[in-house]
């Protein structure tokens, strides 16, 4: 997982955001440049990328967590079922 903050936080500010929500998973301070080069209209914005880099599944707003999550298991099961 990956998060790509488009709101405007310094990489200090961001630091205590991920601090204080306690969340274990790499974090960017975009100045905008990461959101336009994958053309992401709005925020929230979701992406599942596979393991050779393919864009698999994007949602604009919080799609929930079950989707999410549906996705996720979906596309491990097929990762596993082509080793």
């Amino acid at each position: 997982m990956l998060g790509v903050n488009v709101l405007p936080h310094t990489p200090e500010a961001l630091k205590e955001v991920i601090d204080a929500n306690q969340l274990n998973w790499r974090n960017f301070a975009d100045d905008g440049s990461i959101a336009k080069r994958w053309n992401s209209p709005a925020t929230p914005s979701f992406y599942i990328i596979d393991h050779q880099g393919i864009i698999r599944h994007k949602w604009i707003g919080h799609p929930g967590e079950k989707t999410i999550e549906s996705a996720l298991e979906k596309l491990l099961r097929k990762v596993a079922s082509d080793k």
